[in-house]
Order: structure tokens, then sequence, then C-alpha cells
């Protein structure tokens, strides 16, 4: 999808008009307060002045078609957490704008990148806040995923200024309402071989490896597991940052739920393909003992897990190795073995910090262990048979950088 740089404050047409003291489309709601006018400034989260956070490369890509607003829904409360205003933008536009509305009007949430039926029949604060939104679209694998590189979900709150009387008699408040990313972005930077004691492992792609009998080990694939799916738009508690309980969390991940996944499977578990990257032959080439920006994934918040029963999502990268090297030169002949290997990195779990909304997580990789046979002094690399633990080795050191997300929105101007 073309990324849209729009710049604007909201777009000119008819239907703002319709968003006046009795909205008929609101379940319970509107008012018979006066009409009066709101004009509404979007902004990124408290990061947005710095550029580039921390931890992210300087060029990063993604910056950009991150904060694509594709479209629009607007609410605005009375005190007592009523809807008096309900408003979707399709496809928003340039152009100075007011937003009608009634002068009881107290808050405002704004919602970016979401379906407008989501929110056919909320008629309150609390109804809005109850609102599950999901990352997947449906129960098979080769579903579309609803958090994309252009299409990432985004929310925020604010107050309104005091309404005051214009010189047209008309009465008009302000508020800026800071956007927020209710999602999270694992990015997979780097996995680099050789890097201490062993520097002659030999790394090939998968469609070399059964044919080099040299070869000690390759990457067959990448993948995350016990993706948190679900989140709601708006904090549990107002101003705070926790969009999710424990027992609404919903799960997804890159393969499916067996062998050697055990345990009790996390609640409503889907498998999806957007989380895993397999083999081919432009994936996983490396280039001097390493293998560069290989992916990035988003995922909702997953807190509270700092027990691994709790299902922290896990980034697992899993290879093959060649365990024992074929060798017919002794008697009896030794026959080839190949052993699949997990190196895994858990997001909680008393490993790595848990993933919070509006975080990237950028993981880089060093197995820096034995991968030679073992009839040659190997042990694995440091691997483990068992993904579903943290793979904790002196030979494996994973590195996660967490930082804030910059979040420019398209819309930097005033809705007037």
């Amino acid at each position: 999808m073309k990324v849209k740089s729009l710049l604007l404050s909201m777009c000119a047409i008819v239907a703002l008009a319709s968003c006046s003291k009795n909205d008929d489309g609101i379940p319970g709601g509107g008012s018979d307060a006066p009409e009066a006018k709101v004009i509404l400034k979007l902004v990124g989260n408290s990061d947005q002045a710095t550029s580039k956070a921390a931890g992210l490369p300087s060029n990063d890509e993604l910056a950009a078609s991150n904060g694509t607003i594709n479209n629009l829904m607007v609410f605005i409360f009375n005190n007592t957490g009523t809807v008096i205003t309900k408003q979707f933008f399709a496809s928003p536009g340039a152009g100075p704008n007011e937003v009608s509305t009634t002068t009881d009007a107290r808050d405002v949430a704004v919602i970016a990148n979401a379906k407008e039926d989501m929110f056919t029949t909320v008629a309150s604060k609390d109804a809005l806040k109850a609102v599950l939104a999901n990352i997947l679209t449906g129960d098979n694998p080769t579903d579309a995923v609803t958090q994309k590189d252009d299409n990432l979900y985004m929310s925020g709150v604010g107050t309104l200024s005091t309404f005051v009387e214009q010189a047209d008699k008309s009465m008009k408040a302000t508020v800026t309402v800071p956007l927020n990313y209710l999602s999270a972005r694992i990015q997979l930077k780097q996995i680099t071989f050789n890097g201490k004691d062993v520097t002659d492992n030999k790394y090939v792609q998968l469609a070399a490896f059964a044919g080099d009998a040299t070869a000690n080990f390759t990457i067959t694939r990448v993948y995350l597991m016990n993706v948190q799916r679900a989140t709601h738009f708006l904090p549990v508690t107002d101003g705070g940052t926790n969009y999710i309980v424990q027992g609404d969390k919903q799960y997804t991940g890159g393969v499916a739920w067996n062998d050697p996944w055990t345990g009790t499977v996390p609640n409503q578990f889907k498998n999806n393909n957007e989380y895993t990257i397999e083999a081919a032959p432009a994936v996983f080439k490396p280039t001097a003992n390493a293998i560069s920006n290989i992916g990035h994934w988003y995922t909702f918040a997953n807190t509270g897990v700092g027990n691994i029963a709790n299902h922290p999502t896990a980034l697992v990268v899993e290879v093959q190795w060649r365990k024992v090297k074929k060798d017919d030169s002794v008697t009896p002949n030794v026959a080839e073995e190949i052993q699949t290997l997990y190196f895994t990195t858990y997001f909680g779990g008393g490993d790595k910090d848990e993933l919070q909304p509006g975080n990237v997580y950028t993981v880089s990789l060093a197995l820096n262990g034995n991968f030679k046979p073992t009839n040659d002094g190997g042990s694995g690399g440091g691997g483990t048979t068992d993904p579903t633990k943290p793979t904790v080795n002196s030979s494996v050191e994973v590195t996660v950088t967490p930082a804030t997300w910059t979040l420019v929105p398209d819309i930097s101007k005033e809705w007037k």
C-alpha cells in the first residue's frame, strides 16, 4: 500500500455537520446542550521530538510507513462518559475543519486504522474500553493480519479546554490528542557466528546443506511463538499503559502447537504464517559470518509474564546441525546424523524484557559455540532440543535493545 503524506487537519466533508447536538447513530447518546465547535490537534507520543530512538538503526525505513493514518474514529464524551459525538473518517484528506459537538463535551478519544464496524454499538467511554481488537482476521494460517507496516492501530485521549465564545457568538474549545501505538515491534537485526574461540564453523544455506558433507549447520527458519494478539483500544485505567489483562489475552505463533511445543496450549492459540520466516535462496544469506536485517514482526503487549507458564512471547531460531559426520573409513561405518536444535529468546519468563506497547525490540544473536560434529569435538553450538525454555549457554549471546517508538503520524496540523 502506498504511504500517504497527509499533513492535514481533517477532511473538508459535509458529514462533519452530522456530528452535532443529536447524533442518531449513537445508541443512547447525543446531547441537548448548545452546539459548539472543537479544534483538535493530533501529535505523536512524547518521544516524537527525538527523531530517532536509541537502539534503532539511523536509517529506520519503517518510520514513515508506521506513521500512516488510513482512517480515523473520533469520539467525544461528556462528563459522565457518554458519547455525544462519534465520527468515522474513511479517507482523511487535506483541509481545515471543525468538528461539531455540544458545549457539554469534555473528553476526546481518537483511534486510527481500525474498521468502523468495530464501534457500532459504542455509546460510552466504558463501552469503548471494552472493545477487543485482534491481530488475526481468521483461523487459517494464511489469513491476513491487521497489524502491518502501513496499518498499525494507534489511539489517544485528551481533555477539552474551556469553551470560549467567539466574535461570531459561536463556542469553541481545543484539545491535543497524543497518539500512541498499541503494538510492539520485534526486529531481528542480526545473527552472527564464529565470534569467539571457534572461528571455523561452516554455515551454509539450507538448500546446500544436505549436499555439502563439510557443512556444520544451517538455519531452517526463524519464528515467534506466544504472540499476544488481542488488545483494547484504551488503557484499562485512564492514563495507564495496560491495554490488556491476563484473562483477555489470545495467542498466535509461527508454527502449530505440537511437538516440540508441549505443555498448556495458550488461550485460543492459532498459528499464522505471518510469524515465521522460512529458509529460501534470498533468506539467511551470510556475509562475513553474519546474517543481517532478517525481519520484523508486530505483536500486542504481553506483560505480567515473569513466569514462563504465563506464555511470554518467544523468538526461536531453528537450525539443523550435523551432529555426526559420516565416516566410512572405520569399521563399523559411522552413519551421518542430523539434529534439529533451537535457540530461544523469551520476552519475559526471567529472560529478556516483557513486550510493552509502543516499544521496538531490536534483537542481535551471536551463536559463538562449536557446531562441529561430536566426532570432531562439537556440541551443537549451545542449542537445545527444547524450544519451550530459554536457551541459557555461555556460548550464546543475546542482545535485546528496547526503545520507544518514534511516532510521526501523518496528521500533524490542527482540525479547524
